[in-house]
């Protein structure tokens, strides 16, 4: 795709709305147009007190135009433009494909923060939210709703936060083998997985850290989330370590929520699970993605259908308080009819929490080569009619949307939403989309979140991606490229 731009605003949101129209879309300037090169002009200009914007879109001879002008509101240049190009570009894409966006103009991760910030603006009216929705970014009336339906659960998670507390993740960036559709940094080779002895020692080593800084600035840590890759890979033995580390600097049970992923099946035993228990772990997630035992072999998941419900049977006999479970539509090879049996099965099996997914192709997953992501339909096909099932059937079934994100080359551009029981809540999933708590993190390809009060500036620091990269940094360097930096943050923004 070529782009030809005369505009200031970002060329990242430029790329992100054409990538709304042409899912895997990829941007080289120096792009050869050929008869089925697509290619994206977009301008702006200033009249008075509003932004002009037009933008074009040609596939050879055939081509689509729109325009939109935005009033400047409070002075804020950056944001009309943003809007006014959202706009034209939409439009363009509408006349273009004959085709209308369920999620109108919105393009970012986390889009309840949008509508977190609309109820701030305009006086916490359900209303006017979901007509600012519909009106200014374009959302059609159920995406607005289902957005509204989100902000509202997860404002009260956010409204019972102390202005002290934090979470710690601690990163297990190893898998029994990696999925298909895999973009996380996780590992199933054997000469791999014997990283894992030295990388518990180092990780155990940085758990202490980041103890002595929570501590020392009076922090109250209220959620622990151990993620990957998959936690339950290591032995029993192996988390042991993990829980009995954490256990050295606080009372687990007295933790807000305490996760541990056991997302694969196959490695979920009694004994881990009673493990977990003993360690005052609150919630776990057993993920099939699929009750589709052939589209679980094709995307690469060395398990069952019947491996996952005895996994499940292990977790809810072992008093575990909450467990949730993912699936993911739109998966190669599985149909609008499978994927909705898999919904009503586990719907019937009543998870604490229920996440659907819908399938996205990173560049790093194996899925990626040859992936032919520009032949699906932009209006998600099947994805679309699965996603949409699921979301009657957990509303029926008595489950309340609770968190959401959104990812680039998703198929149709859909979106990935969290469901729970009342008062069953993710906690860590709401703080890791709303931004609102430091989060400390440790292991490899973990990402440490710092927010200021009370401009809530994000600084993040990066731990190196891949464990042997996190194994050859010294105890020194980890002070110096990671903790301190963590210190000079506290340091500038004293009223964190």
């Amino acid at each position: 795709m070529k782009l030809i731009l005369d505009t200031d605003v970002n060329v990242n949101y430029i790329q992100t709305l054409c990538m709304i129209f042409f899912p895997g879309a990829k941007f080289a300037q120096d792009e050869v147009v050929t008869d089925e090169t697509p290619v994206v002009t977009v301008t702006t200009h200033n009249e008075e007190d509003k932004i002009f914007a037009y933008a074009k879109i040609q596939v050879g001879e055939q081509s689509a135009s729109a325009e939109f002008t935005q009033p400047i509101k409070d002075g804020d240049e950056k944001r009309a433009g943003k809007i006014a190009v959202g706009k034209a570009v939409f439009k363009a894409g509408e006349s273009f494909f004959g085709y209308t966006p369920a999620w109108g103009i919105l393009t970012g991760i986390r889009p309840a923060k949008i509508a977190r910030q609309l109820y701030e603006s305009l006086g916490g009216s359900e209303f006017h939210v979901k007509k600012a929705l519909r009106h200014e970014y374009f959302l059609n009336p159920k995406k607005a709703a289902l957005l509204n339906a989100v902000t509202v659960n997860e404002q009260r998670i956010i409204q019972s936060l102390t202005p002290n507390s934090c979470s710690l993740y601690i990163s297990i960036p190893f898998c029994p083998t990696r999925c298909a559709y895999c973009s996380f940094v996780s590992y199933a080779t054997k000469k791999l997985q014997a990283l894992i002895p030295d990388y518990l020692a180092r990780l155990l080593n940085d758990i202490d850290m980041v103890f002595d800084i929570i501590r020392e600035k009076g922090l109250k840590l209220s959620t622990v989330y151990i993620g990957g890759g998959t936690p339950t890979t290591l032995t029993a033995g192996q988390l042991g370590m993990i829980f009995d580390k954490i256990a050295e600097h606080i009372d687990p049970k007295k933790l807000d929520e305490f996760t541990c992923e056991a997302g694969r099946p196959d490695t979920i035993t009694e004994e881990k699970v009673r493990l977990m228990v003993d360690a005052g772990v609150t919630r776990m997630s057993i993920n099939p993605q699929t009750l589709n035992d052939e589209v679980l072999l094709r995307i690469g998941r060395c398990h069952t259908s019947e491996d996952f419900f005895k996994a499940y049977d292990i977790a809810r006999s072992s008093g575990i308080q909450y467990i949730n479970t993912d699936l993911i539509a739109g998966l190669p090879g599985d149909s609008y009819r499978s994927f909705s049996k898999s919904v009503d099965t586990i719907l019937k099996m009543r998870p604490d929490n229920l996440t659907i997914h819908t399938f996205c192709i990173k560049k790093s997953a194996d899925f990626a080569a040859g992936s032919g992501l520009d032949n699906y339909a932009i209006s998600g096909g099947e994805a679309q009619k699965s996603v949409d099932y699921s979301q009657v059937k957990a509303k029926l079934a008595g489950y309340l949307p609770y968190y959401i994100y959104r990812q680039k080359n998703t198929v149709g551009n859909l979106e990935n939403v969290g469901f729970s029981l009342p008062g069953a809540e993710g906690i860590y999933n709401v703080l890791i989309m709303e931004e609102l708590q430091h989060i400390f993190a440790v292991g490899a390809g973990s990402v440490t979140k710092l927010v200021s009060r009370p401009a809530a500036k994000i600084e993040r620091y990066f731990m190196p991606k891949y464990p042997f990269e996190y194994l050859k940094m010294t105890e020194e360097e980890i002070r110096t490229q990671y903790i301190e930096k963590i210190y000079h943050f506290f340091d500038t923004y004293r009223d964190f």
